[in-house]
């Protein structure tokens, strides 16, 4: 790769990658791999490692980044490898429509609870064909959805926001209309579009984003579709030039939740010596809705919110669309930890997310990120930790990992083939509020997944590292994304999944029982392609994605999937779909 070195003043960053890392004059190492032992607080928690470092940078100047720029190098994964590491190669981008069979329907077995307000059973396995069978999918796949243009850096929150709809429909056309208020109004901002069936719209919306704390009166989004479709938010949408977006799945309404939980990571400075807050917003879909929020550390006061301090309840009214955004005061902190709770009969959003992440925190180069956190009624205790793509093929590069406790007195145990590093000693015990941070990598053969079991409901979070948590030549390749991985209790057994166009590597990291069959638009992933996890039973691949809309079946059987891309210097990250399925039904 051609490189030469890159250097901006801080007022001339244009579409040029803003890169903070953190003290530019100082050396930082991480030390992710070898036996760990966790150590929790509420709303932040490190595990103490021992053993080899796995990550490590340097950062020196004043003014610089010290990071490079030059001709951009793409690379994909293999998807015949008989192990899941991910090996470069050049890559184009094409779109892609599905041309699999679609006509395949699937049922499963389990939960049967009556979660809807008409005491109808929950409709499972097929795609919803209409908005009331929706309503009962259980999925994330639905006709009415709300985004936010979250809070990022100062110097990229002019960037395209934009919502993406696919229509998941194999015969029907969908009406997609995408409205904000305007003087307490609802009105339309894009469409009524005509989206036709297995096909994707993506709409640049005008600005209105968030800022550190505030309450912004009708700054949502309103989705609605006259037939179920499934919805993401892009921020920014131009990834591969505004070098600070991620990208969020967004649940249907009938998916939120009256209790929810914020997980993101800590706060830090730019190299501009400016705060990156780490930050949560709800968002109402009913009037004279009282979000209650409890903090789990001092929080900043904005416009209509007050200063909040730890374990002290404050609360705000919403309207339907309005959003209250609620920020860390001490950079440093992370709002981990902080709940926001409303009426059960007023379900509520929540969003987190960084303005700018450094992941870790002392190396380069910082990224947007943001999530849509599913309320804790949603929440399991059997996860596969299937990281994100390997950037590094002849070292995979760490990620870093998060788990959040719910309840008090929860008892989490890991495992994992014993290449696999940095993971922290069992059992891990974690109390309401509580969580555990770690960076997990391994071999070729065994880059980091694991198995996640917990008696109790948690959360789990996924986290790309920066650019420079690798060596040359990858230390341009991608950046900070998150992403809050599913229980299997949610997996799925079909899923239609959007691809975005505007990043060179997108990648699908598919999760499965031993055995199992997945087909991407059907042709059916080798075997060869995954990995068991331990002795979990699961396995794991990451597979290339082309750009557009993929059905993606797993023949009657439940599996998960995540969608990642990345290319220099920024990178997104959002579930492919989850069920929405009450599996804890009563929270603490």
């Amino acid at each position: 790769m051609v490189s030469r070195a890159r250097t901006y003043t801080p007022l001339v960053i244009a579409a040029f990658a803003l890169a903070a890392c953190g003290d530019d004059s100082t050396a930082g190492t991480d030390t992710a791999s070898g036996s760990t032992a966790a150590s929790t607080t509420n709303g932040s928690a490190t595990a103490t490692t021992s053993g080899t470092a796995s990550a490590s940078a340097t950062m020196t100047g004043s003014g610089s980044n010290g990071e490079t720029s030059g001709t951009s190098t793409s690379t994909t994964d293999a998807t015949t490898s008989g192990s899941t590491t991910d090996n470069p190669t050049s890559s184009t981008t094409a779109v892609d429509p599905t041309t699999g069979d679609t006509s395949t329907t699937t049922s499963t077995t389990g939960d049967t609870d009556t979660d809807s307000t008409t005491g109808d059973p929950p409709f499972f396995g097929e795609i919803p064909e209409t908005c009331d069978q929706a309503e009962l999918s259980k999925s994330t796949v639905g006709c009415l959805f709300y985004g936010i243009d979250m809070d990022s850096h100062d110097l990229a929150e002019n960037g395209q926001y934009a919502i993406a709809v696919a229509n998941v429909q194999e015969n029907q056309m969908a009406t997609v209309t995408i409205e904000r208020k305007q003087g307490g109004v609802w009105s339309t901002i894009a469409g009524p579009a005509m989206l036709p069936a297995l096909d994707l719209g993506t709409y640049n919306l005008p600005a209105q984003n968030t800022d550190d704390s505030m309450v912004g009166v009708g700054f949502a989004y309103r989705v609605k579709s006259d037939v179920p479709v499934i919805a993401y938010q892009f921020n920014p949408v131009d990834g591969q030039s505004s070098f600070l977006s991620d990208a969020a799945m967004l649940y249907p309404v009938s998916a939120w939740d009256s209790i929810n939980h914020a997980i993101t990571y800590t706060s830090t400075t730019d190299n501009t010596n400016t705060a990156q807050r780490s930050y949560a917003s709800a968002v109402a879909f009913a009037d004279n809705t009282k979000v209650t929020v409890t903090p789990s550390v001092p929080t900043k006061a904005g416009n209509g919110v007050p200063a909040g301090q730890p374990g002290v309840p404050f609360d705000i009214v919403l309207n339907e669309g309005d959003v209250l955004s609620v920020a860390i005061n001490n950079v440093g902190t992370s709002l981990s930890g902080t709940i926001f709770e409303s009426p059960k009969e007023q379900p509520i959003a929540l969003f987190a997310g960084i303005e700018c992440a450094l992941i870790p925190t002392n190396v380069c180069c910082c990224d947007h990120v943001e999530e849509q956190i599913s309320g804790v009624r949603l929440w399991g205790k059997h996860f596969v930790g299937a990281r994100m793509p390997v950037r590094n093929p002849t070292s995979p590069e760490t990620t870093l990992w998060q788990l959040y406790g719910a309840e008090d007195d929860t008892t989490v145990t890991l495992d994992a083939d014993a290449a696999v590093t940095g993971l922290p000693a069992n059992p891990i015990k974690l109390n309401k509020g509580q969580i555990v941070e770690f960076f997990a990598g391994g071999t070729v053969a065994e880059p980091g997944d694991f198995e996640i079991n917990a008696d109790k409901p948690i959360g789990v979070m996924n986290y790309m590292t920066g650019s420079e948590n690798m060596p040359a030549p990858y230390t341009q390749t991608g950046d900070p994304a998150s992403v809050q991985i599913p229980s299997v209790e949610q997996f799925l057994p079909r899923y239609v999944v959007l691809v975005p166009g505007t990043w060179v590597n997108d990648v699908g990291v598919f999760v499965r029982q031993g055995g199992a069959q997945i087909a991407i638009d059907g042709v059916t992933i080798p075997d060869a392609s995954f990995n068991p996890v331990g002795k979990s039973g699961f396995e794991v691949a990451r597979v290339p994605l082309t750009d557009g809309v993929h059905f993606l079946d797993g023949m009657g059987m439940p599996f998960g999937v995540t969608i990642v891309g990345y290319d220099q210097w920024d990178s997104y990250a959002y579930l492919g779909g989850t069920g929405t399925k009450i599996v804890n039904p009563n929270p603490q």
